[in-house]
């Protein structure tokens, strides 16, 4: 948790819920001074709590989300182990904590974990009554945590979970659900909660919560353009695509699942193997229908994903009559895992140079010996079609692989060239003798997380326009300043001012920071 924030939606809400508690104003937020209205602001309160009590600092502001994280592990863990077996929910817990898309997006200064645990204790209680046969109390804890969801990031929280309730009573012709008292008071008590959350706000929140606006900024344009493509460019299908690299490792084994919870057909009769479906199905089908297409927004489907999977798990090891033969295409995907493990370990260090700046080895040599041993492991397994093995070891790469990015991968992206990193050698310049120096990149920063950083703490002091270059200029001689690549073509063009680049601080996706030494031209 304390690495550098990263790819700017980390510093972009570190720095909302900053100003926040400066400004003392916790219903309207703000970004370097303009108003905020694409989130509502319970997420950047539970920021401010953790910051209040631990500091200003990552892992002050990772925290939330990593404790929500954790939440999911377990609430999934119970889940499998109450619809199937412990085995079952072992293994399902395993696959959300060591999923990539878990692993990247678990941790960081996102919505999207205290989402997903919204969404899973949700579903976690409605369970209880539907499939369980528990008290219809129950009711009344999943629209509480769908009504916070809904306060956390507008009504996904609230529609995605109803979402899959609704599917699966329809299909199940169940209507016990709307007989239940405590079901309808706890809808109203939903509605009445984010009525009253939806009053603290001024008007430029309101749109969180109608009905039609929630509607129309999920699936208004989902199906819109030549090839469904949405308007951020992604087409209908994109997230098919996006599957094998968010559930690495355990993508391997989703099509096996898949077929096996389809065989148990008529799927009325078997409720577990429905909801799995259902849950998975559902929200697959809603993100890839939805307007704007993100990957971090994948992460809600995990806990579903690794019922899924721990299902298959628990099936391989239910029957008493000797190991159940390998089906030939988990073989060819598990053949197809292990030699892109093999590849990884020597040819991963190529998209990491290119997206991430990494230029020094990232993977001591004997990690690389221990991980190409496992996947030959896995590939022998596979080929003499030795399931359990082959199982066994799909779940001895996964935890390796959380040793490999964890341990070695974060790291070095850290230090090859992190927003951190940066703005420490900067602050330290700015304490050395020499020119006073500023950050101007006024407006909405290209890098978010550098920002962070630079505002922190008093070291560089703010210049908010080009009049107050001009005005520093004229009352201190030379300066330094820190800015961004369209702010530095901006000064240089500027008629009475002389531009010189000090220094470029090279940051991933071309966020890259420059130095300059600004005085009055001629």
């Amino acid at each position: 948790l304390h690495l550098s924030l990263l790819e700017g939606s980390e510093g972009l809400y570190a720095g909302i819920a900053g100003e926040m508690a400066r400004r003392g104003e916790f219903f309207d937020l703000t970004y370097q001074g303009i108003p905020y209205f694409n989130k509502p602001p319970l997420f950047f309160w539970l920021l401010n709590v953790s910051t209040s009590i631990w500091g200003d600092h990552e892992i002050a502001l990772r925290l939330p989300g990593s404790l929500a994280a954790v939440g999911t592990i377990l609430l999934t863990y119970v889940l499998g182990s109450q619809l199937m077996s412990s085995r079952a929910g072992f293994w399902a817990a395993l696959v959300v904590a060591t999923s990539h898309v878990f692993i990247w997006y678990g941790r960081r200064v996102l919505f999207d974990s205290t989402l997903t645990f919204l969404v899973t204790l949700a579903l976690f209680a409605w369970i209880q009554v539907q499939i369980l046969g528990r008290s219809s109390r129950w009711y009344l804890a999943a629209f509480l945590s769908m009504a916070l969801g809904a306060m956390l990031k507008e009504m996904h929280g609230f529609f995605l979970p109803l979402l899959i309730m609704v599917l699966y009573v329809v299909i199940q012709r169940d209507a016990r659900m709307v007989r239940d008292r405590f079901f309808w008071i706890g809808l109203a008590g939903a509605v009445a909660l984010l009525a009253w959350y939806a009053q603290l706000l001024s008007a430029g929140y309101q749109h969180h919560f109608l009905l039609e606006s929630a509607v129309k900024s999920i699936w208004s344009s989902g199906l819109s353009g030549a090839a469904g493509t949405a308007k951020d460019g992604h087409p209908i299908y994109w997230y098919l695509g996006m599957m094998w690299a968010d559930f690495f490792p355990w993508c391997a084994l989703l099509p096996s699942a898949l077929v096996l919870l389809w065989a148990q057909r008529p799927l009325r009769s078997h409720p577990t193997e429905l909801l799995l479906l259902v849950w998975v199905l559902g929200l697959f089908t809603a993100f890839s229908l939805a307007t704007l297409k993100r990957e971090p927004y994948l992460t809600t489907m995990v806990p579903g994903i690794g019922l899924m999977i721990g299902y298959l798990y628990h099936r391989s090891g239910s029957s008493s009559e000797g190991p159940e033969p390998m089906s030939p295409l988990l073989r060819v995907f598990l053949v197809i895992l292990a030699l892109v493990f093999i590849g990884g370990m020597f040819f991963g260090a190529a998209p990491l140079r290119r997206r991430w700046l990494v230029s020094e080895p990232v993977v001591s040599p004997v990690f690389v010996v221990i991980m190409v041993s496992l996947a030959g492991m896995l590939l022998y397994a596979a080929i003499t079609a030795r399931l359990r093995f082959a199982l066994r070891m799909v779940g001895v790469l996964a935890v390796a692989y959380v040793v490999l990015v964890v341990n070695y991968v974060f790291p070095a992206i850290d230090q090859a060239a992190s927003p951190r990193k940066a703005t420490e050698e900067l602050k330290s310049m700015a304490k050395e003798t020499g020119p006073a120096m500023f950050l101007y990149i006024p407006g909405w920063p290209k890098n978010e997380d550098a920002v962070y950083y630079l505002k922190r703490d008093s070291v560089v002091r703010d210049l908010p326009d080009e009049e107050a270059v001009r005005h520093a200029v004229r009352t201190q001689g030379p300066i330094r300043v820190i800015t961004e690549e369209s702010h530095l073509v901006f000064l240089q063009r500027q008629a009475g001012l002389a531009v010189e680049t000090l220094q470029e601080f090279r940051q991933p996706g071309r966020k890259h920071l420059y130095l300059l030494s600004i005085q009055a031209q001629g």
